[in-house]
């Protein structure tokens, strides 16, 4: 079995440790696992400033893979950023799993399995003016669907008070990363890419319709896909089938011919 690295990438306004569990349960199959941070978290100069577009995210996340290729594990934002990652240097990537990744985060016209193009404006606009109360909601929504909503609800706030989030008065990340988060299309990037990816639902995802799970599973039927129970955290819930599927990948089951 070949031991590929395996990097966890943590999405929109995540702290590491979000992903720690998961981290652990992969590091318990005897492999070596790192988590990177997204920007927004920690004041930009200890987080390599960055202008907040696809490029320079492709460059922060590349200068966190010490070993190459390996397998990257991507939750919401850093998912798309870990297909589009993938897609630009194949090389540098064994495979991908994404967790709770849309094609689309907004709804397009060519799109519709997404968010309410409202919604999310309700929600940047929340950012713009009430940072710490959209958070909590945003807490919310992630903690939706799990069977024990309220424990992970107040982890992840723990998670988000213990972040540096002080300098975001007068540091616009998140609400950049957010409006990124907002026009991304990575279909493309789904198209081309070609090392084996898997994507991983939960089945009550109160940000990711679990319709998108079918759309791109007849749209790019080279992937894989599945539907697991739980919502935006699932993985949080139950790791298992997340090591699962890597240990199947990096077992070289699912590969894609270029």
């Amino acid at each position: 079995m070949s031991q590929y690295p395996i990097v966890l990438i943590s999405g929109w306004a995540m702290p590491a440790g979000a992903m720690e569990s998961l981290a652990q349960a992969l590091d318990a199959d005897h492999r070596r696992v790192s988590i990177v941070e997204l920007p927004g978290l920690v004041r930009e100069s200890q987080a390599c400033k960055i202008s907040h577009d696809w490029n320079s995210l492709l460059t922060y996340l590349d200068h966190q893979l010490f070993e190459k290729p390996a397998i990257l594990v991507g939750w919401s934002l850093g998912g798309m950023l870990a297909t589009l990652y993938a897609s630009r240097y194949p090389n540098n990537v064994a495979a991908v799993v994404n967790l709770g990744v849309n094609a689309c985060f907004v709804q397009k016209d060519s799109w519709q399995q997404a968010m309410d193009p409202t919604l999310f404006a309700s929600f940047y606009q929340g950012m713009s003016l009430s940072r710490d109360k959209t958070l909590q909601q945003f807490v919310l929504l992630c903690s939706s669907g799990s069977p024990r909503r309220k424990e992970l609800s107040k982890a992840l706030q723990a998670l988000l008070s213990d972040a540096d989030l002080e300098h975001q008065a007068e540091d616009n990340t998140l609400l950049s990363l957010l409006g990124l988060l907002g026009k991304s299309d990575i279909r493309s990037a789904f198209a081309d890419i070609h090392c084996p990816v898997t994507h991983l639902f939960g089945n009550e995802d109160a940000l990711v319709p679990v319709v998108a799970a079918r759309a791109i599973e007849q749209g790019f039927p080279r992937h894989r896909v599945q539907v697991l129970d739980g919502g935006h955290c699932f993985f949080m819930d139950n790791p298992s089938p997340v090591v699962s599927e890597v240990r199947r990948l990096s077992s070289g089951e699912g590969s894609i011919s270029t």
